[in-house]
C-alpha cells in the first residue's frame, strides 16, 4: 500500500523533506510507518516518539493500522502559556 506522509516544524527539517510517499505491505500500522521513517532519516529516531499523528484528519495512534493511499501527518507537539 502507499502512503503519502506529511512531516512538519522541526520533523521537516531532521528528514530533510517536508513530503514523502512510503510504500508498506498491507497490514501496516503507523507504528511500522515510524520504524521505516527512522530507519531511512535516522536523524528522526526519538523524534517520531511524542508527536500527534493524523491520518486523513482523524488523530491516530501507534497500534491503529494504515489504509491505501492515507495521508499521515506528523505534527510536533505545541505549548502555550
Amino acid at each position: 500500500m502507499n502512503i503519502k506522509v506529511t512531516l512538519y516544524y522541526h520533523l521537516k527539517e531532521k528528514a530533510g523533506t517536508g513530503s514523502l510517499d512510503i510504500a508498506l505491505p498491507d497490514r501496516s500500522t503507523i507504528r511500522d510507518l515510524k520504524n521505516i521513517l527512522e530507519s531511512q532519516h535516522p536523524a528522526l529516531k526519538t523524534h517520531l516518539d511524542n508527536v500527534m499523528m493524523v491520518m486523513d484528519k482523524k488523530i491516530v495512534l501507534d497500534e491503529d493500522f494504515l489504509m491505501d493511499n492515507a495521508e499521515v501527518a506528523f505534527l510536533t507537539p505545541v505549548g502555550g502559556g
